[in-house]
């Protein structure tokens, strides 16, 4: 069973909805009296005071300054499409709700309303942390928290850092997390707000139960507890006992985490919250499979993906994929095991971002810095003894050394920290996970159908193989006679998944002495991936690799060609938004490593040519590196 976080209960939308005393009664929604930008006014602060509890009627409001407003009534038009956001998020249609505080955000932006501004960038931030896009829900938490810093508004700024903190919780940086946490309880405890000073012991108490600090984090659970049933919020109380259940179970209490999560059912249902009910099925499936119970299981994760079609919640689904397909494996049922495997995969994929990393680490960054100023800041605090002049000459120093020191620690952290990922990026590429995952099923169809012994040469082929790439990729230049044979596994493996239709041939020009001839490792790989999925040699009776070292002056000519579909035709062909992705992810990957060797001082420039064979007179596609002749010593 994997380990889960339930954040149900500290997701939070910037708007307050403030009535001034009156009950939803005692509104007044006749508009006739006023007329103009008066009238407007009213309606849209009518709107905003019930859109919690009667978003149906806020709907028709919004509709209506819609309809009343021209052109020119910008500021209008915007909080029309916030307010119609805010009605979709009640109604949990998240996807709806972030297109149109997308439509408010122009909008807003032109009549600079620092505070509604805020409102939609936090908002807009809490949906894509819905949408597990972190990477862009934290861009406009920043956005939000800027504005609510100049503004001096203390709650938005400790809800945009709780929330900021959870997006850390997500990505495990649970140091930055912590950091975002203590701001947000400062300044709520500022404010006094006994509820949201609960919300972060629940906070705390997610984050410690997750790093396996169980019994610290239950208290923190009790403590939230308390301060909720003392409020009387069910919503909240339910989202604790869910986490509470969750809590339970890992320390094996199978009974006492039953009771809580039925118990958080009942609330949620009573509620109509369904993000809280996909969170309390949730745990009734994992609590199934950790008493085996695996049909049951089955049901829960089946319960919470047809919720989940109303809501969207992408993080959720991939992990009740994954819990699914456990189940499916422990079962035996393997053909349902894999189907969800693959979607389980799909949407892996789908929230993964391979940007996220440089954000990460440049936030992390970031955040060392500024304590590190903090420390710097403490230490002259402690030295105010000193004669004023004294004091100033010594902090102008250390200022000027810290700033130094740390802006040459952090351009060089951060060009490490570059290699480093294009180092990652360039492995991923040469063994990409859609190979892994293609092999590994290869090898489970060798098993199913009894075919032994294949499925042993396979597995020792690939594991080959896997070894050799992870030696030879730490390496900056390997002889031919070592990319050779790579090569000769990576593309007879290939072939073993296709049933061996294709033909290859690698050739080395006489010239050439294998074991003395130096090259970088793998500069073919992703071309030769790409002529097996996407070059269809597959479908024909006559596919053709050909692999050759040349020499040409005082150069080695490293030329790759097939005979599949062409560029041109890949092109057309295909559409898919994956398959466009992965193309041009491995020419980008390729071209970012051609350009970081020819800068280095390894004395190495290599060019690269691709070609549609078609202008030969041909079909195929002609890939080509030129690379100086290099010899080992």
């Amino acid at each position: 069973m994997q380990t889960r976080i339930i954040f149900s209960i500290i997701f939070f939308i910037t708007s307050v909805i403030v009535t001034n005393g009156q009950s939803d009664e005692n509104i007044n929604f006749n508009f006739t009296e006023t007329s103009g930008k008066e009238k407007l006014e009213l309606m849209q602060k009518a709107a905003m005071d019930i859109v919690a509890q009667q978003p149906d009627k806020a709907d028709s409001i919004a509709q209506m300054i819609l309809d009343l407003t021209d052109k020119t009534q910008l500021r209008f038009k915007g909080l029309a499409y916030y307010i119609l956001g805010e009605v979709e998020y009640y109604r949990e249609h998240y996807e709806l709700a972030l297109k149109h505080y997308k439509k408010a955000e122009p909008y807003l932006e032109t009549t600079k309303d620092s505070a509604k501004m805020a409102g939609v960038y936090s908002n807009i931030g809490l949906m894509y942390l819905y949408k597990a896009n972190y990477t862009r829900s934290l861009s406009y938490y920043e956005k939000s928290f800027s504005i609510e810093k100049q503004q001096n508004d203390y709650l938005g700024m400790a809800k945009s850092l709780q929330n900021m903190g959870l997006i850390f919780g997500h990505w495990e940086k649970f140091e930055l997390q912590n950091s975002y946490y203590k701001q947000a309880i400062d300044l709520y405890t500022k404010l006094n707000d006994q509820r949201s000073v609960a919300d972060m012991a629940l906070n705390l108490g997610v984050s410690l139960v997750f790093q396996n600090k169980l019994q610290e984090g239950h208290i923190y659970y009790q403590k939230a507890l308390e301060t909720y049933e003392n409020l009387r919020d069910s919503d909240r109380i339910a989202s604790v006992i869910t986490n509470i259940g969750y809590y339970h179970i890992k320390v094996k209490e199978y009974d006492e985490a039953s009771t809580y999560l039925n118990k958080a059912i009942q609330i949620f249902t009573l509620l109509n919250k369904k993000v809280g009910l996909i969170n309390a099925y949730t745990g009734l499936g994992d609590l199934y499979v950790a008493q085996n119970k695996r049909i049951k299981a089955v049901e829960m994760y089946k319960t919470c993906e047809s919720i989940n079609k109303e809501v969207g919640l992408l993080d959720i689904q991939g992990d009740n994929l994954l819990s699914l397909y456990e189940a499916y494996k422990t079962m035996g049922n393997e053909s349902n095991a894999l189907r969800v495997y693959e979607q389980y995969h799909t949407i892996k994929d789908s929230i993964y971002n391979i940007d996220k990393l440089d954000k990460i680490l440049e936030l992390e960054n970031r955040y060392k810095f500024q304590r590190s100023q903090n420390q710097v800041t403490e230490l002259k605090a402690q030295n105010r003894l000193y004669t004023i002049f004294f004091l100033l000459a010594i902090f102008i120093i250390i200022c000027a050394g810290v700033f130094m020191f740390f802006y040459n620690k952090h351009r060089g952290m951060k060009e490490k920290q570059r290699l480093l990922t294009l180092e990652q990026k360039v492995l991923r590429t040469q063994m990409n996970p859609h190979f892994i995952f293609n092999s590994l099923s290869a090898i489970q169809c060798y098993i199913l159908e009894n075919k032994i012994m294949d499925a042993v040469d396979f597995l020792a082929d690939f594991a080959s193989l896997i070894r050799m790439v992870l030696h030879y990729s730490k390496e900056e230049f390997i002889n031919l006679e070592q990319e050779k044979e790579i090569l000769d596994f990576y593309i007879d493996l290939q072939n073993k998944r296709f049933g061996d239709k294709v033909t290859y041939e690698i050739i080395i020009d006489e010239e050439l002495e294998n074991a003395k001839i130096m090259i970088p490792p793998m500069l073919a790989q992703p071309f030769i991936e790409n002529s097996f999925e996407h070059g269809e040699l597959c479908k024909k009776d006559d596919g053709h690799i050909s692999v050759r070292f040349m020499k040409k002056g005082k150069n080695l000519t490293y030329q790759i060609e097939d005979n599949g579909i062409g560029i041109s035709s890949k092109h057309d062909k295909s559409n898919s938004p994956t398959s466009k992705k992965h193309k041009s992810l491995a020419l980008k990957i390729t071209k970012e490593r051609l350009k970081l060797i020819n800068n280095s001082n390894l004395g190495t420039r290599v060019d690269l040519l691709i070609e549609d064979r078609s202008k030969y007179g041909e079909q195929g596609t002609r890939v080509e590196f030129t690379i100086p002749l290099k010899e080992n010593a």
